[in-house]
């Protein structure tokens, strides 16, 4: 490495998955020599991001530990021939070794051929056999060694410390492979086997690493690998939506200006035909289009909901609500629905199979506020839907 040129040094970065430092290395000339006599502060002005200078100075550091063990152990190697051979093989071998032009000693270069597929192989072991948690605050270690439940917030220290410690293994890469997630998570749970709540705890920290890093990498957008991966899986920059329901389509984007008497009219049809039981849908949806501007201008002014729901009674019904929600919000709230449950199914999953759990007590509760019309009424409704 000491014999790199800025080429050299920038490639090397790129496989590093630290592509981002090219332009500021090669405008600075870094190569090999200057690569390896950086420094703390030295990292700190050509590096922006604290995470790419602790991955950095970590690939600095284990290059020279590498380096200086590969010197120690030769050297303790040819003193261990030298010693264990006779006189004649020993002057032999130092004549060898003064002279540039002749053969190195064959036990010598399969020493190094040894050590060589030794740390070639380190970086795969490293995940297996020599994984280590990482040190964590004070504060987290006090709760730890008196073998309490962390709370939340813990919990959520905890898991960046561990995001963190992963991503210097990974070299900066964000995305873990699920063989890596185990072994973190067992590591932590053999350390601290409290942690580890009615035989759940490992799906749920398992899951709270991988959002973690989900939500490191959400606001990336200058990382080669992340945006790689956005696009593969359709998380394109102002990707829209490639189906939307039908009734959809009709949303007027900007909603026409009326008059005082105009919009009285509309709402008073409105009201009307919320007492109905056969309702015109088609016309319901325009007029809740051209009163848009009424709904905003209330909901700025922060108007009680009471009176928002007396001029516009279809809002109780889920469909105009959810209609209403993506007119304001620009958000599809069945698409973000969707998401959530993805999210969260596993520890749903998790919970359901446990005997008295909350989503079943809660099922059963709000059960008990409903009367036997109403239940009549829901299951009518899903009959007809």
């Amino acid at each position: 490495m000491e014999n790199w040129s800025v080429d050299q040094v920038c490639n090397w970065l790129r496989q590093r998955n630290l592509g981002e430092l090219v332009p500021k290395f090669r405008e600075e000339e870094v190569s090999g020599a200057a690569l390896l006599a950086l420094n703390d502060r030295m990292v700190q002005q050509l590096v922006k991001k604290i995470g790419h200078q602790a991955v950095l100075m970590d690939l600095i550091n284990k290059y020279q530990q590498q380096k200086s063990g590969l010197k120690s152990l030769t050297y303790a190697t040819d003193r261990q021939m030298l010693n264990s051979s006779g006189p004649i093989e020993q002057k032999k071998y130092l004549c060898s070794t003064e002279k540039e032009g002749e053969l190195i000693d064959h036990r010598v270069l399969k020493q190094k051929k040894n050590l060589k597929s030794f740390f070639a192989r380190y970086k795969t072991l490293q995940w297996t056999s020599s994984y280590a948690l990482p040190d964590f605050p004070y504060d987290v270690k006090c709760i730890l060694a008196e073998k309490k439940c962390p709370d939340h917030s813990m919990r959520i220290r905890i898991i960046e410390f561990l995001q963190a410690d992963m991503t210097k293994y990974l070299e900066g890469s964000l995305y873990p492979n699920s063989q890596q997630y185990n072994i973190v998570v067992n590591a932590l749970l053999q350390a601290y086997p409290f942690l580890d709540e009615d035989g759940n705890g490992f799906l749920l920290w398992k899951r709270a690493l991988k959002d973690r890093f989900k939500y490191v990498r959400r606001p990336i957008e200058d990382d080669e690998q992340v945006l790689r991966n956005k696009c593969k899986f359709g998380h394109r920059r102002g990707q829209t939506r490639k189906y939307i329901r039908k009734e959809f389509f009709t949303v007027r984007e900007e909603p026409v200006c009326l008059e005082g008497s105009a919009m009285d009219v509309h709402i008073k049809w409105l009201k009307e035909e919320y007492l109905k039981t056969q309702r015109n849908w088609k016309e319901v949806d325009n007029r809740m289009n051209v009163t848009i501007e009424m709904r905003r201008k209330m909901i700025s002014d922060k108007a009680p909901l009471k009176d928002i729901l007396r001029l516009f009674p279809f809002l109780r019904c889920p469909y105009q609500l959810f209609r209403e929600f993506q007119l304001l919000t620009h958000m599809d709230i069945y698409k973000k629905t969707v998401e959530i449950l993805e999210i969260y199914s596993e520890n749903i999953l998790s919970l359901y199979a446990v005997r008295n759990n909350p989503i079943n007590v809660m099922l059963q509760e709000n059960l008990k506020r409903h009367t036997e019309e109403d239940v009549l009424k829901c299951q009518y409704k899903s009959s007809m839907l």
